[in-house]
């Protein structure tokens, strides 16, 4: 029986130390052999930087200019970044990344003569040897030969659709009638930087009064005003200048400027918001016409609060007994309410309507953030920049007010964009910028598909399904919305209702990841019903009417109630990284994905799967132990934490038994490194001191990761690096060694980035268990560790409150 709390060490700044060991290598020869070879590359890398150079002088004197460096392959380690002899950051400035291996730096013809003479100088072969008669390559030829290309930005890297299309769009969607524009530099970083480059000042106050001067109907808007670290500008087209006479020349001087300015990294169209199209089908099926009676809250007792942002929530007297408030920002009639009602409906008393599905019990009120219309005229009168403008109104409220008990906010509305697994949107940027504001964590959808675009249902066996997906003819097509890439917040995959059988499978409407070149999204899937099915999603109307349902937009708020509910359940106010870890640690694969032919394609679309029940991330069984330490990683120190392993799975010398270790941490993010965005990565460690033959002991490494591969781009693609979570399980038999082991914490920096003086946040979640069940783990760690003076405290839990 799962009765022991689980053990939050206190005092963890008492682990913290200074790393053992050193640094990483020296510097690489990419062209070791290869001499000619090299010197043929080097004459076309001076080639391509001598265009650049005569490019910008033909531009004017002191004109600046933005260059895209490509890595190859194997140079994607910062450690072999071109800035220590090429571009060097004093002179030519990092000013962002794209994809793995991109990087964008700032030039003028002055400095790129330096770069050129830097390349120059780079030996043709290599003949100095180091103290040990090996090779030693210069930083000048190691950085030449990591680097591909260096080109000038294209106008295909601008933007990604024709003037045809922008036309259409600006005639056709209300509420996007925007161009989202990304500079290279901005008033902001300028003001950050102390590198004087008066020649990126000069030349952004002359785009700034060009964009201006293009027409005085055009609406202009920074993000310097409300949001500086974002970074973008809005240039909005009026609807009835769209509609005018006037709007095909005037959009035509406005991309030209835009693809013609060196200051423009790339502009994109609005974005249009929806609930899903799955969800719009599925309001019109037949509904049931009995009303249901909700017991109202108990007088006296504390329910966690849900924030829900939505299309509004109905005013029936029953669902309003559980409301914690309204923001009444759209007033919608109650008719127009049963997206946002039928979310909180599952809040209010989920399992009650779906008994057979795995909802927790308790209840949850809701805060209505009224901030949705499908009225799209209605929808851009209030909020011409679409989900940007939503949002701006919404940290406003938060800004004003936040509802006691609301920690987590249910947002089961998508902009109608794909992630860029290269990127990290504007909209996923917001989002973790609010959430980090206002110590918030939002649950979202993954978005829906519709059309010819839904799936074949998902078949019973792991082939089939790897063959089901290998024909699909969408591939690509059926990524996650944004802002499902979020690097601070929950993201929501659905599945089909278990079945009789205690099956479920991913459902044919949800969207699926990955939404990033490193992490794991969606985060978790929960089921979203199946209309086809004998047993959908059920939930309420606006008349508190019973009614079946179905779409990311319902799976996404039973993992909300979760988090809430875990979050009002633990004592005192915790660190959204620790509320986060534990969803992570303890969610569980379905058991029709958890197939070892499905590993690669599993968590795309079900994430690390299923979140436990509140009780069972909160308490284990007698054979087993979890640990938990949250704090903040300093700059230039790891955490170390020594421990004995349970002496009751220890038999005969020979160690067993089974590990679960999950990470979660805040790294500082930036969004001018597209999939560098993450600029720290923390990574958790378990070790056991093993003794060799002459007696000297080390500590070695228990959790390999799953993958083969050693390169950067398999790290990152495979085992999370640079990800702000990671997650790792074992099981060991028979492990020669002491029965001393180390948890260690450590820290990488993106290569020019800065580490937080103030440190990382960061919680660690460790399981120690018994796979046979037997040995009492719990007890036996538990006295060791106090016996170490670790001081050890229960996770707190308050009174449990159920709806009915």
């Amino acid at each position: 029986m799962a009765n022991n709390p689980v053990q939050v060490v206190l005092k963890t700044d008492q682990y913290m130390k200074l790393p053992e060991g050193g640094g990483g290598g020296g510097a690489k020869d990419f062209f070791e052999d290869r001499d000619d070879e090299f010197k043929r590359h080097k004459t076309r890398l001076l080639k391509q930087v001598e265009s650049i150079r005569s490019t910008l002088l033909q531009s004017g004197t002191g004109q600046v200019g933005y260059v895209k460096v490509r890595l190859q392959s194997t140079a994607l380690a910062k450690s072999h970044r071109p800035v220590d002899a090429l571009f060097k950051p004093k002179s030519l400035p990092l000013v962002g990344s794209g994809a793995l291996g991109e990087l964008y730096f700032e030039v003028t013809s002055s400095t790129l003569a330096a770069v050129a003479g830097a390349i120059d100088k780079a030996e043709d072969s290599v003949t100095k040897r180091d103290s040990k008669d090996n090779l030693k390559v210069s930083s000048a030829r190691s950085e030449v030969g990591a680097i591909e290309e260096i080109i000038l930005p294209s106008v295909q890297d601008k933007r990604s659709f024709s003037i045809v299309n922008a036309a259409w769009h600006f005639e056709n969607v209300p509420g996007a009638r925007y161009f989202t524009v990304e500079l290279f530099v901005d008033e902001a970083m300028l003001a950050a930087d102390d590198l004087g480059r008066t020649e990126a000042r000069n030349a952004l106050k002359a785009f700034r009064k060009e964009l201006r001067g293009l027409s005085a109907k055009i609406k202009i808007w920074s993000s310097v005003d409300d949001w500086e670290d974002l970074h973008i500008t809005i240039v909005r087209i009026p609807a009835v200048v769209v509609k005018g006479e006037q709007f095909g020349p005037l959009l035509t001087k406005i991309t030209e400027f835009l693809d013609n300015s060196p200051l423009v990294r790339r502009y994109s169209l609005g974005a249009a918001v929806s609930r899903g199209q799955q969800s719009t089908r599925a309001s019109t099926q037949p509904k049931s016409q009995a009303v249901t009676a909700l017991s109202p809250p108990l007088k006296g007792q504390s329910y966690p609060v849900v924030g829900i942002v939505d299309t509004g929530i109905s005013r029936h007297s029953s669902i309003s007994a559980w409301s914690a408030g309204i923001l009444d920002f759209m007033r919608e009639p109650d008719s127009e309410r049963d997206h946002g009602t039928f979310i909180a409906g599952l809040f209010i008393d989920g399992a009650t309507f779906n008994p057979t599905q795995p909802i927790e019990t308790d209840a949850c009120k809701f805060f209505d953030y009224d901030l949705f219309t499908d009225d799209t005229a209605k929808y851009e009168d209030n909020f011409e920049l679409g989900f940007i403008d939503m949002m701006l109104q919404l940290d406003l409220e938060l800004s004003e007010s936040i509802p006691e008990h609301m920690r987590v906010i249910n947002l089961s509305l998508n902009p109608d964009v794909m992630t860029n697994q290269n990127g990290y949107s504007i909209y996923a940027a917001i989002l973790d910028h609010i959430a980090d504001k206002h110590d918030v964590i939002f649950v979202l959808s993954a978005g829906n598909l519709d059309g010819g675009a839904v799936r074949d249902r998902w078949p019973d066996a792991a082939t089939p399904a790897l063959q089901q997906l290998a024909s699909y003819r969408q591939l690509g097509n059926d990524r996650i919305f944004v802002p499902g890439e979020t690097a601070r917040n929950i993201t929501v995959g659905a599945l089909e209702p278990i079945d009789a059988s205690g099956r479920t499978r991913p459902a044919r409407y949800s969207r699926r990841g990955p939404a990033t070149s490193a992490g794991i999204k969606p985060d978790f899937a929960h089921i979203g019903g199946c209309l086809t099915s004998s047993s959908p999603l059920h939930s309420l109307d606006h008349r508190s009417t019973l009614v079946p349902w179905e779409g990311t937009s319902f799976s996404a708020p039973l993992v909300a109630k979760t988090l809430a509910l875990l979050d009002h359940r633990i004592e005192g106010r915790q660190p959204r990284e620790l509320l986060m870890a534990l969803m992570y640690h303890f969610a569980e694969m379905p058991k029709l994905l958890d197939d070892k032919l499905l590993k690669d394609v599993c968590k795309d679309f079900a994430g690390f799967g299923i979140p436990a029940p509140v009780d069972d991330m909160l308490a284990t069984d007698d054979s087993a132990i979890t640990l938990v330490f949250k704090g903040e990683l300093p700059p230039s120190m790891e955490l170390s934490f020594d421990f004995a392993w349970p002496d009751v799975l220890i038999e005969d010398g020979s160690t067993r038994g089974s590990v679960q270790l999950t990470i979660v941490y805040s790294p500082p993010l930036d969004r001018q490194h597209d999939s560098e965005f993450a600029r720290v990565n923390l990574d958790a460690y378990l070790r056991q001191e093993v003794v060799d033959k002459n007696g000297k002991s080390k500590y070695s490494g228990r959790l390999k990761p799953d993958h083969p591969g050693r390169l950067e781009k398999h790290l990152i693609a495979h085992g999370a690096k640079w990800w702000p979570v990671k997650h790792y399980n074992r099981t060991f038999k028979r492990l020669e060694g002491t029965s001393n082991w180390r948890l260690v914490v450590d820290s990488l920096t993106r290569a020019g980035a800065s580490y937080p003086q103030a440190g990382v946040k960061f919680a660690v979640v460790l399981t120690i268990s018994d796979p046979d069940k037997t040995a009492p783990v719990f007890a036996s760690t538990r006295q060791a560790l106090i016996r170490r003076g670790v001081n050890l405290i229960d996770v707190r839990t308050s009174t449990r409150v159920r709806a009915r």
